[in-house]
C-alpha cells in the first residue's frame, strides 16, 4: 500500500499503531511510547500520534508526538506491519561527482580556502555539459547540497562516492503494528 492510501485511510476510520521495533530495540520504551496509539492528525509531514501518557515527558500538556514519514521511499506497509525507513545513500550522479571532484581541486590548488569559498564554488558550479542541477526544484542553489549531503564514502559497485538523498530508503527506523478499530 502507498503512503497516500494509508494517509487516505486513516482519514476514513481510527487507526492505531503499536511500536514493536525502534532503532534496533524491541523492549523498554519510553513510556508515552508503549501501547497502541491513535492516529490523531494526518499531516504533510506525516502523522500525528495521541499520548496514552505524559510520563517520561517535559510538558505534561502535550497531548500528540510526531510520526515522521516525508518520502513515500521511507514507507513500507506489509500485512499489518508499517515499517519506516531512514533517508538512505545513493552514488554521485556524473554531474555531482564532476563537482565534488571540481572543488577537491580548487581545495588543493588554495588550501587556505574558507567555507563561503565552497558554498560559492558549489551554487555556481556548471557541469562539463553547461548544465546547472536541474536535480533541486525551484528556489536551487546548484550543487550547495553536497555540502551537507556527502558521505565522503565510495560505492564498490559503481566507483562513485555516496551522496544521502531522502528519495532513497535507507535503515529501518521504525516498526509498527497496525491496528484497525
Amino acid at each position: 500500500m502507498t503512503l497516500n492510501k494509508f494517509k487516505r485511510i486513516t482519514q476514513e476510520r481510527p487507526i492505531f499503531l503499536e511500536l514493536l521495533w525502534r532503532n534496533g530495540e524491541t523492549s523498554g520504551f519510553a513510556p508515552w511510547l508503549c501501547g497502541p496509539r491513535r492516529i490523531a492528525a494526518v499531516r504533510s509531514y506525516g502523522f500525528d500520534l495521541a499520548l496514552n501518557t505524559t510520563e517520561g515527558l517535559n510538558d505534561p500538556n502535550q497531548k500528540t508526538s510526531q510520526l515522521r514519514v516525508e518520502r513515500a521511499a521511507q514507507f513500507e506497509l506489509d500485512g499489518d506491519i508499517l515499517s519506516i525507513y531512514k533517508g538512505g545513500c545513493r552514488p554521485a550522479t556524473e554531474d555531482e561527482q564532476e563537482a565534488m571532484d571540481g572543488w577537491a581541486r580548487k581545495a588543493a590548488k588554495s588550501p587556505n580556502a574558507g567555507y563561503w569559498s565552497m558554498v560559492g564554488f558549489f551554487r555556481s558550479f556548471s557541469s562539463s555539459a553547461g548544465r546547472q542541477n536541474a536535480r533541486r526544484h525551484r528556489g536551487s542553489r546548484g550543487y550547495e547540497y553536497l555540502i551537507r549531503d556527502r558521505r565522503r564514502q565510495i560505492d564498490p559497485g559503481t566507483g562513485r562516492e555516496l551522496v544521502f538523498d531522502k528519495s532513497v530508503r535507507g535503515e529501518l527506523a521504525l516498526k509498527y503494528r497496525v491496528i484497525a478499530a
